[in-house]
């Protein structure tokens, strides 16, 4: 069921990222997403960055509709959904650009967590300062205005007990060959319409992102050759990742 939040903060993390605040917290799992509602323009997915925020990338008109929302703003919010990471000890966590948004949850409720994080430039890199008060934080970015100059590959392999990841597609793809299937979960992302698993919109290899994931193990990631490769469009078709 959908209901009504009114913003209460509109933090701009980057030229391109703001974290939304509502006027209510939601029980949730690191991980897992809301449906967010603007009217005329329908629904998209975000994963929860606080218990009661999203964090938002500009890319289109839906996102630059919500990064220029103001507090005593209305949206709709359906959710919590999906199934989130599973508790995790002495992990390894991985994020590029606006994927590292999703790791915030997950490294708050993590057991003496590390990460691991990249992108094109410093103001990408989200949450820097609160991070290294949790554990180690080693940074590659594009154009080395912070930590080294290269991808997250260059970083890797790491040891640790665990591995989650988040990130564009590709990155993850790139980072495989590195991390243990056994060990690592993968947040996907991709076009939702119903979330409850109806439509088929979401499909990944047969799996249903909605509610098969958004988050898979790395053994189910093993089984979807679709990763890396193609996803199904807002129309309906396939394109390439």
């Amino acid at each position: 069921m959908r209901e009504t939040c009114r913003i209460v903060e509109n933090r701009a993390e980057s030229p391109w990222t703001h974290t939304l605040f509502f006027d209510r917290e939601f029980d949730c799992e690191p991980g897992q997403f809301m449906m967010v509602w603007l009217p005329r323009l329908g629904e998209k997915p975000f994963t929860l960055s606080y218990s009661n925020a999203i964090t938002v990338k500009r890319a289109g008109d839906f996102t630059d509709r919500l990064a220029a929302l103001e507090p005593g703003d209305i949206i709709g919010l359906r959710g919590p959904l999906g199934r989130g990471y599973p508790p995790l000890q002495r992990p390894a966590l991985l994020g590029g650009g606006g994927g590292i948004a999703e790791l915030r949850l997950l490294a708050l409720k993590s057991e003496a967590p590390l990460f691991i994080l990249g992108g094109r430039t410093a103001s990408e890199i989200l949450y820097y300062e609160e991070f290294q008060n949790l554990g180690p934080v080693s940074v590659a970015t594009e154009d080395g205005s912070l930590g080294i100059k290269g991808l997250i590959t260059d970083l890797l392999p790491v040891e640790a007990g665990s591995f989650a990841i988040c990130g564009p597609e590709r990155m993850m793809v790139a980072c495989r060959p590195h991390l243990p299937d056994d060990r690592t979960y993968y947040a996907i992302e991709r076009y939702m319409k119903c979330a409850v698993g109806l439509c088929g919109q979401c499909t990944c290899s047969g799996y249903r992102v909605c509610v098969d994931g958004p988050v898979f193990s790395g053994e189910m990631i093993g089984q979807m050759p679709d990763i890396g490769k193609r996803r199904r469009s807002k129309s309906g078709r396939w394109e390439s990742v």
